[in-house]
């Protein structure tokens, strides 16, 4: 900045100093109570998914339902799932007790455990836990439900009602009977009944296909439901799908195409503004379900269009919808059902999943790209690379690309500027305020930008406009500027002082990447370089260092610093190589020792991106792992997951700031987390159950009313192998939590199971006695607990160790010692006689072993037939007789025609098959002097003693014949096969080679000459 403009600012200020007392009594009044800042206005719901990969037997999913025992039911278009957040039991359509049919329709819990289950065409079912079967009750249209179930609802007294396409009917408490209401009830006869609500004050709605329906409590008759309210008599009188009473008792209605209508006490219904038909938010879909939240807002679930939440008291609208580009979004746009757990969650059931989301209010926000963008850009690079809360509430972000926001959480408004000039495609990468209110930027040099209206001015600095900014700080009436080139010092009057490290000067600048700077309590500017840090003191003219030594544990634990904050009279110092920390009282004459917190002491990670300190005295460390809470008077550190909200896990380094109202501000990949410490913190969720959700006794499941508690122990009996799954029944984050268990009288320690796989104790042959199965969950986070419990188990002994048992085996164990003393005795005596004759016998066996190996050398292992070694020692000695005698001697050489291609198309075993086939049926026409064998891969050979060649010619066409006539059966194939066969009869003084090369080329021309032939001559 020039000096005259300096000196112009300055006296401008002091002419208005009057004006600004005058106005200070309107101003004060004005802005006496700021609206309070709101961050939780851009949290999006966060949705886990359970899919057919998880073990649905169908993407489509379409009711829910949760037990006594806390377990999950889920109905889908191929079956109904038992889930209990790891395990997915699938029970499908079967005759013999199972589902009558696959699409379920509509589920309800019943207070004896068991469950009823609607479906589209097989009606009403029953699950019993006591064997895990179904049975099914009438489902006649005249006196049962009807087939095609479409709602049930509970009747207040242990029943239900059934509403279907055959109208209404009605479950009795005793889960038995089935009830009709009368002709003349006042329902419109044949109508479908889509949705059915008992209220509290006793009167029963029907929403059918002919509109709304009511039932006072006390009537026995129904009647239409009308409205004289324009806006709401089409919606109450089209079809009606849903039905939800709210907290303060008003009815809310789902229709077919109109949106949603709500009833007051008093039965005055009207349309809430952006709640009709043609509203985005509907846009005529069906609305299939509506579900009350704790926080008293409504969630609506359409055909189509996603579910929109609807907040009664001040009439905000959030629509949330399938986002290919977001995973944590809702699963599917078709949304059937909405369900609400003992844990808060919020199930909806979509044509893709079951998707489930935490409705308890957070500490953790996030800012991501949709809610920077003002939710019209999901893929908004919402990459924050610089934070900074100004005085006046707003906090300012810097993005890549020279783009910048302002957000202000009491209005909710996000402002958008990107810059030009030498700043466009920069990163931004630090923000500070000015004296005078003016924001500073840096990319690739300074930008100021007036706060109000975002006008955005270039700042030239000699040696500065080309550098990139990482780091800005104020500090009294100056501005202090880290760089790749160390630190620019800019005063009031535009003089800019340049600080670099001097290799040998040990009061210059540490280093020369400047990474953050931060000013202390005392005045002191303590300025975090890739190379330690440098301190600068007012009015001193060099740096005070600290930087890492070899061997010193109290020295900076590594050289590249970042965040550096005051906490209780320490310094803290996030570093590469942990959190530092220097001792409350001043540094002494060695200067300041520094104590390490790493990721072994619970951190995460050495690598420390950014630290922050809350009004509570806590330090909150956002590391390579995510975001740590660490309390430094008791030692505790807490990680934060999803569990709290915390959606993002990857921060930048030094990108963050306390915010308004104490707010903590972290900038990373994932856009803004913002951490607000304030009592409203999330509300602590009732302990869920932890039980045993399967049993398995020698692979054989057992019932699941039989499920060992701690009140029903677990007996067994000639067991030999128990498996028990069990599982925390809250459904949040379910890999996130640790399990253990130990059996209390066998198990001397605890076993420790994989993070993420279905919780599980297995035991084999367990001995008989007393046992007591502890389980226990370790669950991570703000709230972190540990839930316990405790399992008895009883073994019956085997007969074996029972106590009379044990006497009489010690007595038996005499007997048989004395009993082999007598027969040691009478063994010895006859050993020598043994050995003689076992020597004879040895000597006999070696023989016939020797024999059967000769005999299994000479045969081909495929084929039984003699192997080539062995054939051709018979032809030898075939040819010395004949040359011996003078008698006659031929052979036949045979090969399988197309043999290759059948192995092509049929495989290796076909062919296989085909040879075994072929060798057994030659063989049968072979006489008893021939011998018979494979010569190589599918080549038989023949040789015929006494035989001439026209009788070798005669034998080889019946073989051929054969083989033309015969099939091979493998698998569904019938093989048909044929063979070309060449024959030869030796000559006076031919040797075995030469006759078998006639008969190889009498065989290769009966190839030639079109296969399937004999080739004599």
């Amino acid at each position: 900045m020039k000096p005259w403009r300096w000196l112009t600012l300055r006296i401008g200020r002091l002419a208005v100093l009057p004006a600004l007392f005058l106005l200070l009594p309107l101003a004060l009044s004005a802005t006496a109570a700021p609206p309070p800042s709101d961050w939780s206005r851009w949290d999006s719901p966060t949705f886990a998914h359970l899919t057919v990969r998880a073990g649905l037997p169908h993407a489509t999913t379409t009711a829910f339902a949760q037990d006594r025992d806390g377990l999950m039911w889920i109905g889908t278009f191929g079956g109904l799932v038992r889930y209990d957040g790891y395990r997915v039991q699938v029970f499908r359509q079967s005759g013999d007790g199972g589902l009558p049919d696959n699409y379920i329709r509509a589920l309800r819990a019943a207070a004896d455990g068991s469950l009823i289950v609607g479906t589209s065409a097989g009606g009403l079912a029953r699950f019993d836990p006591r064997d895990n079967r179904f049975s099914t009750y009438d489902a006649s249209p005249v006196h049962g439900t009807g087939p095609h179930i479409l709602t049930l609802a509970p009747d207040g007294d242990g029943g239900f009602w059934v509403g279907g396409q055959n109208g209404l009917s009605h479950l009795r408490a005793s889960l038995r009977t089935i009830e009709r209401p009368p002709a003349d009830a006042g329902l419109p006869r044949d109508a479908a009944v889509f949705a059915v609500l008992a209220d509290r004050r006793g009167n029963l709605w029907i929403g059918s296909a002919q509109g709304l329906y009511l039932r006072r409590a006390g009537a026995t008759r129904f009647a239409r439901f009308d409205s004289d309210d324009h806006a709401a008599a089409p919606v109450l009188a089209e079809d009606i799908w849903a039905l939800r009473e709210d907290a303060a008792g008003r009815l809310w209605v789902g229709s077919g195409t109109r949106g949603v209508a709500v009833i007051d006490r008093q039965g005055r219904a009207r349309v809430p503004s952006g709640l009709d038909g043609d509203a985005p938010a509907i846009q005529h879909r069906t609305v299939r379900d509506i579900l009350a939240a704790p926080d008293g807002r409504l969630w609506i679930a359409t055909d189509g269009v996603g579910i929109t939440v609807y907040d009664p008291a001040n009439g905000g609208l959030e629509t949330l919808h399938h986002d290919n580009a977001r995973p944590a979004s809702l699963g599917g746009n078709i949304v059937r059902a909405l369900f609400l757990d003992r844990s808060s969650g919020l199930w909806a059931a979509t044509e893709i999943d079951a998707s489930r989301c935490d409705t308890r209010p957070t500490i953790v926000h996030t800012l991501d790209g949709l809610a920077l963008s003002g939710g019209h850009d999901a893929a908004f690079d919402e990459n924050v690379r610089s934070v900074y809360a100004d005085g006046g509430g707003a906090v300012w972000l810097g993005f890549n690309r020279g783009r910048l926001a302002r957000v202000d959480p009491r209005s909710g408004q996000v402002r958008m500027l990107t810059l030009d000039g030498a700043q466009q495609d920069q990163d931004v990468r630090a923000i500070d305020a000015l004296a005078d209110g003016r924001i500073v930027a840096g990319a690739r040099g300074l930008v100021t930008i007036d706060p109000v209206s975002l006008a955005v001015r270039s700042w030239p600095v000699a040696d500065l406009d080309t550098r990139p900014i990482l780091a800005l700080r104020a500090w009294r009436d100056e501005l202090l500027v880290g760089t790749y080139n160390g630190l620019y010092r800019i005063d009031h009057a535009g003089r800019v002082t340049h600080y670099l490290h001097v290799p040998g000067n040990a009061h210059s600048l540490v280093d020369n990447q400047v990474r953050n700077i931060a000013v202390l309590s005392d005045g002191s500017v303590w300025i975090a370089t890739s190379g330690g840090i440098g301190i600068l003191r007012p009015g001193a003219h060099g740096f005070e260092n600290l930087a890492h030594t070899e061997g010193d544990p109290h020295s900076l634990p590594q050289n590249y610093a970042g965040s550096v904050v005051e906490l209780d009279g320490r310094i803290w110092v996030g570093t590469y190589g942990g959190l530092a920390s220097t001792p409350a009282a001043p540094p002494g004459s060695d200067g300041y020792r520094f104590e390490v917190l790493r990721g072994s002491d619970g951190l995460g990670s050495d690598n420390v991106a950014s630290v922050l300190a809350d009004r509570l005295g806590r330090l909150w460390i956002a590391t390579a792992n995510g975001l740590a809470v660490y309390e430094p008077a008791t030692g505790r550190i807490r990680s934060l997951g999803e569990r709290d909200g915390l959606s993002a896990r990857f921060y930048n380094h030094r990108t963050a700031a306390v915010g308004p109202s104490g707010a903590l501000l972290f900038g990373g990949l994932g856009g803004l987390t913002v951490i607000d410490p304030a009592p409203q913190a999330r509300l602590a969720q009732a302990v869920a159950p932890l039980v045993v959700t399967t049993a398995q006794r020698d692979g054989a499941p057992s019932p699941y009313a039989a499920l060992p508690t701690a009140s029903r122990p677990l007996h067994l009996e000639n067991v030999h192998a128990l498996r028990l799954g069990f599982a925390l029944l809250d459904y949040t984050a379910s890999a996130d939590v640790r399990y253990r268990y130990r059996l209390e009288g066998f198990d001397a320690q605890w076993t420790e199971l994989d993070p993420g796989t279905p919780p599980a104790a297995a035991f084999t042959n367990l001995p008989g006695g007393s046992y007591r199965l502890q389980l226990q969950a370790d669950i991570p986070g703000l709230h972190a607990r540990t839930v316990r419990a405790v399992v008895p188990v009883e073994v019956r002994g085997r007969w074996y160790e029972l106590g009379w048992a044990r006497v009489a085996l010690a007595l038996l164990a005499v007997a048989l010692v004395y009993l082999l003393v007598r027969l040691r005795t009478r063994y010895l005596l006859a050993r020598a006689d043994r050995l003689a004759r076992l020597v004879q016998e040895r000597t006999r066996e070696l023989q016939e072993a020797n024999d059967r190996l000769n005999r299994l050398a000479s045969i081909d292992e495929l084929t039984g037939l003699l192997n080539r070694r062995e054939l051709m020692r018979q032809l030898e000695l075939a040819h010395e007789a004949a040359q011996r005698t003078g008698a006659p001697l031929s052979i036949l050489m045979l090969d399988l025609d197309a043999f290759k291609a059948l192995n092509d198309t049929h495989g290796h075993q076909a062919g296989d098959d085909a040879l075994r086939g072929v060798a057994a049926r030659v063989a049968a026409l072979c006489r008893k002097d021939d011998r018979l064998g494979r010569y190589g891969g599918e080549e038989l050979m023949v040789v015929m003693q006494g035989a001439d060649l026209a009788t070798a010619a005669q034998r080889a066409e019946a073989i051929r014949q054969a083989i033309e006539t015969m099939e091979v059966d493998h698998g569904a194939h019938r093989l048909r096969l044929t063979a070309s066969i060449g024959a030869a009869q030796l000559k006076p003084g031919e040797r075995t080679h030469e006759l078998i090369a006639r008969a190889d080329a009498r065989l290769y021309r009966a190839k030639r000459e079109g296969r399937n032939r004999v080739a004599a001559t």
